[in-house]
């Protein structure tokens, strides 16, 4: 079994912070230029691809309950996904 060198495990993670620094900053940037229908653009695209097998309801206000509970639950996700990268 090798040992790990305490000093290059150190170096790797500064290494990562950094990186990690710059991405960051990089994205905080381009969060600043997007425009709004830019960000609703991007969302919609991340969204589009999410596919779930339903039972349709048959009615349209049970469709849009459903719809406007769907809507919510990616808030909600957004949300925590927002607050886990300290946006919010």
């Amino acid at each position: 079994m090798t040992s790990l060198d305490p000093v290059v495990i150190r170096e790797a993670l500064a290494g990562y912070q950094a990186a990690n620094d710059v991405i960051e900053a990089e994205r905080r940037e381009q969060l600043a230029q997007t425009t709004s229908a830019e960000s609703w653009a991007q969302w919609r695209e991340m969204v589009s691809s999410y596919n779930i097998e339903v039972d349709w309801p048959v009615d349209i206000d049970r469709l849009d309950l459903w719809e406007v509970e769907g809507l919510l639950v990616i808030r909600r996700a957004m949300d925590l996904l927002a607050e886990s990268q300290g946006f919010i």
